[in-house]
């Protein structure tokens, strides 16, 4: 099973949230990741929901997802990603494509 990381964002300091997309590709990949999407144009059709940046990464497996959100390289932004933003982030698990 494939393991999703889904992250809505809504960006309070655009300057430092900037430094924090720059870092995020590599940590990503790092832990074989890749970018499924990253929008801040996402249409809310039903039930209130209406994310501000919506961003999903795909990996290998849920573990890995985890591993990646756990790992030394992403918690070292924390301090900086939440001045930049506050987030929702979940970890799912979906079908392998």
């Amino acid at each position: 099973m494939k393991g999703y990381v889904v992250i809505d964002t809504e960006i309070v300091d655009q300057e430092a949230y900037l430094e924090v997309i720059a870092q995020m590709p590599g940590i990503v990949e790092a832990h074989g990741g890749r970018f499924v999407m990253r929008t801040s144009d996402a249409e809310p059709v039903e039930g209130g929901w209406a994310p501000k940046r919506l961003v999903i990464m795909e990996f290998d497996s849920p573990e890995a997802a985890k591993g990646f959100l756990n790992s030394d390289a992403y918690t070292a932004l924390n301090d900086l990603r939440r001045q930049a933003a506050h987030a929702r982030i979940v970890v799912a698990e979906g079908v392998a494509s």
